[in-house]
């Protein structure tokens, strides 16, 4: 009697502390309310989730943090655990103190970007006895990049199987190829993926196979995490991508689902690039619209992403596109001449292209040419030389009787005349006023090509690459193409005009304030400049210009042009961050066909209102000019000035001195010009 009594104790005991149990796991049961999670013992307003990602500041870390209440009186303490890939790193502790029954927390910490996962762990403590509230696993930091566009912005390979912790998403592409709204629910973080895991074009983590690539290769040569966010959608016009302006996060727009995900993952101040690949849709009548409607989109990304850097745009090829897709690669060649920091990206020339999508190593191969430029703005330079492709920069006839057209390049120039394959030739894709079959055959001559002609022509303008098709079987052109000693393809351009002038060559040397190193005698770096040759009368039109070096030890530079007869021009020079300097008042006499040299350096008045800061005994251009307004003031100083705090590292325009770290330095030579007035003197 004594053992069955005993064992109903026993039985009883069991059963209340499983009803207590229950009850206090039920009143446990969390909710999960504007990313904010509430249980009857604590509420939890910021806190780590598994898998997330956060961006690197200038000093290469971020900030965790547990935030939040207890709701519960009884408990004395918060503590934090964080551990560093299996070690525990840091703890922290906050004593609780209670009003009217809560006891508001803070926590932070930060961590490192670098190739580590952290952990962390929030527990709540009463005398000796903790409690574990909340847990967030593999947590990274690093760089946020942005894609957008259509299916070649996002395509997926079986062949992708690469996956790497270091390598982050956020949300879903949805199904249709990312054209079906999105779930607001689908909020969680992923490893990022491109491959048959995903669905075709879409899918959880999706990034597409060159975005994950480009991932890799910032992983395995940096040592950086990253996380993109990829809000392509196949076949969408740009003006599918537009936002819709009452409701810019409308699940319903391709613009409202990248920005919800980027805005859930608490990055949309943390872009560092925005990739955009897109085009082949708008190839018919809508072309006339794509300059105007990329400025829309382009101010839409500034409003929503603030503080992003950079802009990657592709220039498409020859593809599955309508009547005018040549006029509408025109449109995005010409995008960096409205557009600072925007680099085009040609695609004409790249391997393993299936007249629409690339085959697995043809997005491979597009990653590793993304790399490049991104490497020199953001990184280390790795192996630049030639990672820009040909652009046209001036044609025109090389004799008077016309038969001849030669063709000159910014950038980097074509390394060979291209052997006919695929059963065609080069020479029957350039075309004469809209007209093939004029040119006999092609030559490199020295840094130009030049086009052999069947006999005279009085054709205006030339056009490099067919609209869509072969000219033999009706098919997408595959080639042959231009191309650098790298193999990156020229950019294909749409009537450009042909000049009758004999090719003029100019020879200029200059320093600009700040990249002027005294000590050493020399320039900081070898810099990109713009030049412009002007009418010497209003409105001093623009005759010619072109992108080129200023050496860093002899400080000169040089172009050719073929735009230029005999006559007084005036010479402009712009900087990345230097005032706009003019050459001497009237102009200066440009002799046609012949070598035409100008010092900027020697005295004032060789630049306009002596407009010159005499620095050991040369003549430099003043530096600061960090907005390109014409006028060094307090709006540069702030521009210099925020990026001071956040010690930016990196080529940013801030740089006067261009040492890839943006400091008080910049900012004395933007405040010294800032107060003495300077600004831009011109006509």
């Amino acid at each position: 009697m004594k053992t069955i009594k005993i064992y109903l104790l026993v039985v009883s005991y069991i059963l209340l502390m499983s009803l207590l149990t229950f009850v206090r796991v039920k009143a446990e049961i969390t909710s999960v309310f504007n990313n904010t999670e509430i249980t009857s013992t604590y509420t939890l307003s910021d806190f780590p989730r598994n898998l997330q990602f956060f961006a690197r500041d200038s000093q290469d870390s971020a900030e965790v943090k547990y935030s939040g209440s207890v709701n519960l009186t009884g408990y004395d303490s918060v503590y934090m655990e964080v551990y560093k890939n299996t070690s525990l790193w840091k703890r922290k502790s906050s004593k609780l103190i209670y009003t009217n029954g809560f006891a508001m927390f803070d926590l932070r910490q930060k961590i490192h970007s670098e190739l580590s996962e952290y952990h962390f762990k929030l527990y709540l403590r009463s005398g000796p006895s903790s409690l574990q509230i909340s847990k967030a696993d593999s947590i990274v930091c690093g760089d946020f990049y942005l894609i957008g566009g259509q299916s070649n912005a996002h395509a997926t390979d079986p062949l992708m199987t690469y996956s790497n912790e270091y390598c982050r998403s956020f949300g879903v592409q949805t199904p249709n190829y990312n054209g079906y709204p999105y779930n607001p629910s689908d909020t969680l973080w992923g490893i990022s993926k491109a491959d048959g895991a995903v669905r075709t074009f879409s899918g959880p983590f999706n990034v597409g196979v060159w975005g994950l690539e480009l991932q890799k290769l910032i992983k395995e040569n940096f040592g950086i995490p990253t996380c993109i966010i990829n809000g392509g959608a196949a076949s969408s016009t740009i003006e599918l991508n537009l936002r819709n302006n009452n409701n810019p996060a409308d699940l319903n727009t391709l613009y409202g689902r990248q920005l919800y995900r980027t805005q859930k993952a608490l990055l949309t101040d943390k872009v560092k690039a925005i990739f955009w690949f897109q085009g082949e849709s708008n190839g018919n009548e809508t072309w006339v619209n794509y300059a105007q409607n990329f400025r829309t989109l382009y101010d839409q990304w500034k409003e929503n992403y603030p503080g992003f850097r950079y802009t990657y745009v592709f220039q498409v090829r020859p593809c599955c596109s309508a009547q005018f897709a040549s006029q509408l690669r025109e449109v995005q060649r010409e995008l960096p001449n409205s557009f600072q920091n925007l680099d085009v990206i040609a695609t004409a020339g790249l391997p393993y292209y299936s007249g629409c999508h690339y085959q697995y190593l043809g997005y491979k191969n597009i990653a590793s040419v993304v790399f490049r430029p991104v490497s020199k703005r953001f990184y280390s330079p790795v192996d630049t030389t030639g990672m820009t492709g040909p652009n046209v920069r001036s044609v025109f006839y090389t004799n008077s009787q016309k038969n001849e057209i030669a063709i000159l390049f910014n950038y980097s120039t074509v390394s060979y005349w291209p052997q006919d394959t695929l059963g065609q030739s080069m020479k029957d894709y350039f075309y004469l006023n809209g007209q093939t079959g004029l040119v006999s055959y092609g030559y490199k001559s020295g840094d130009t090509i030049k086009l052999r002609l069947t006999g005279t022509s009085n054709a205006t303008k030339l056009t490099y690459l067919p609209t869509v098709w072969t000219h033999i079987d009706s098919a997408v052109y595959l080639g042959p193409f231009l191309r650098n000693s790298r193999g990156v393809g020229a950019y294909s351009f749409f009537e450009f005009p042909i000049s009758d002038n004999p090719l003029t060559y100019f020879n200029f040397k200059a320093t600009v304030e700040g990249l002027y190193n005294i000590v050493s005698g020399k320039l900081n770096l070898s810099d990109t400049v713009r030049l412009y040759i002007r009418n010497n009368f209003f409105p001093y039109q623009i005759k010619d210009s072109a992108v080129t070096t200023l050496d860093s030890i002899n400080f000169t530079c040089s172009f050719s042009s073929s735009k230029i007869s005999s006559g007084y021009y005036y010479y402009e020079i712009k900087g990345k961050n230097s005032i706009e300097t003019w050459s001497s008042n009237g102009g200066t006499y440009i002799s046609a066909g012949n070598v035409n040299n100008y010092d900027f350096t020697v005295s004032a008045s060789r630049a306009y209102g002596n407009n010159l800061k005499y620095i050991n005994g040369l003549y430099c251009i003043y530096g600061g000019d960090v907005n390109s307004d014409g006028s060094i003031d307090l709006n540069d100083m702030y521009l210099i000035d925020n990026d001071v705090q956040n010690v930016r590292i990196g080529y940013y325009n801030t740089d006067i001195d261009r040492d890839r770290i943006v400091d008080l330095s910049d900012l004395l030579v933007a405040d010294n010009n800032g107060y003495n007035f300077i600004t831009k003197i011109v006509p």
